[in-house]
């Protein structure tokens, strides 16, 4: 940005803030927040909030991914990753228009979460990050970096400061510090992937496949260097930030059968899921995106775990009857088929289907991972129309 952008960026920036001010704490703002206990680890750019117990309704949430803001937005995504003002802009315009259009249940807060892209903590460990570019926001590179078993050894726990992606991220950080006001907070990255899908990017998915069958060792030589990176990480972050270690919110979405049996999860990954969960006092959170109905039953062995994601390729009720009410139930809907191609019949049809099987448990509903498909008008309208039917759905007493 040359320094006339940066002036108008800071001044919009200013109004922006004020107007996030003014709506957390509107009235329709409280109203929200009364219906969670808190927010799942991190005040996340992918809002994940624990609902209260005893509620009469059941709250839900609608959200688009990050490529669907930008052009809602009139932003371009490329600058977003790179300068630390077209961030601050992204995520307040987003916070606001969220607010203000859909009429769910998904508070606003002064939370200003640096999110770098899938790929960042790959690139923390040596594998470079592919960069926003073409609409798409930056991505996990394409090239494993274990290509040999030996190669493993050479492999060093991720300098805080300097290791891959670090010094964008500690450069946002520092700059949107710099010029936000002080009742505002910037949350620094913490790793919060799970170890599997980093080993999968590490050392290549077929070979990583073929590793488990035939040198088990390896795997768990593999497994336990990122864990070891992931607390090293964790462990600097607290320091840097002069703050506890908190409940973690555990991303991984390629733990998903048939990418990894019920025995491989058990054997391969649990375990190093189960070190995190202590190491961090408990989980708030397991997500993945992929079917995972066949393990759930093993998920639930993770200490002080408190909700599980379900996706819609995973069979809800098969899932719910494992559950009960040990751990608070999100489920996710399919963005398309459920929302943005559906029908208001078949979306009222879905949610009735939601609500049915979940009766007397307590749950979450939300509809995300929206991106353009036909136009950014019509797909709004679309998610608009959803949001109606499951507010009239799920706060019908």
């Amino acid at each position: 940005m040359n320094e006339g952008e940066k002036r108008k960026t800071i001044a919009k920036i200013k109004r922006l803030c004020d107007r996030v001010r003014s709506l957390v704490d509107s009235d329709e703002n409280q109203r929200r927040r009364r219906l969670w206990k808190s927010t799942a680890g991190l005040p996340n750019c992918f809002a994940r909030h624990l609902p209260k117990k005893g509620l009469s309704v059941t709250p839900f949430i609608a959200d688009l991914d990050r490529e669907m803001w930008a052009p809602v937005l009139g932003l371009d995504i490329e600058k977003i990753y790179v300068y630390p003002l077209a961030y601050l802009e992204f995520e307040l315009s987003k916070k606001i228009f969220a607010f203000e259009q859909f009429c769910d249940d998904n508070p606003i807060t002064k939370d200003i979460t640096i999110w770098l892209g899938v790929g960042f903590l790959e690139s923390l460990l040596g594998l470079p990050q592919e960069p926003a570019k073409n609409g798409h926001e930056p991505w996990v590179g394409k090239r494993s970096i274990i290509k040999r078993k030996e190669d493993l050894q050479s492999l060093q726990l991720p300098d805080f400061h300097r290791s891959g992606t670090a010094p964008l991220a500690h450069k946002m950080y520092s700059e949107i510090k710099a010029i936000i006001d002080d009742d505002f907070d910037v949350v620094f990255p913490e790793w919060n992937f799970g170890p599997f899908g980093i080993a999968l990017n590490l050392r290549g998915t077929e070979n990583f496949a073929i590793d488990m069958i035939e040198d088990p060792d390896f795997v768990y030589d593999l497994m336990k260097f990122i864990l070891r990176a992931k607390i090293h990480w964790s462990q600097e972050r607290a320091r840097f930030l002069q703050e506890e270690i908190h409940s973690l919110f555990l991303c991984n979405d390629d733990v998903s059968v048939p990418m990894i049996s019920p025995r491989g999860y058990q054997g391969f990954v649990l375990p190093y899921e189960k070190k995190m969960g202590e190491f961090h006092g408990g989980m708030d959170y397991w997500h993945s995106c992929g079917k995972i109905d066949p393990i759930v039953q093993y998920i639930k062995e993770i200490p002080n775990l408190k909700m599980i994601h379900l996706s819609p390729f995973t069979d809800l009720k098969k899932s719910v009857e494992i559950i009960g009410n040990d751990h608070i139930i999100e489920i996710v809907l399919n963005p398309i088929d459920d929302v943005e191609r559906a029908t208001p019949l078949q979306m009222e049809k879905k949610l009735s289907e939601i609500k049915s099987t979940c009766e007397g448990l307590r749950f979450t509903v939300r509809a995300d991972a929206f991106q353009v498909l036909t136009s950014v008008e019509n797909d709004l309208k679309q998610i608009k129309l959803w949001i109606k039917k499951a507010r009239k759905a799920l706060h019908a007493s």
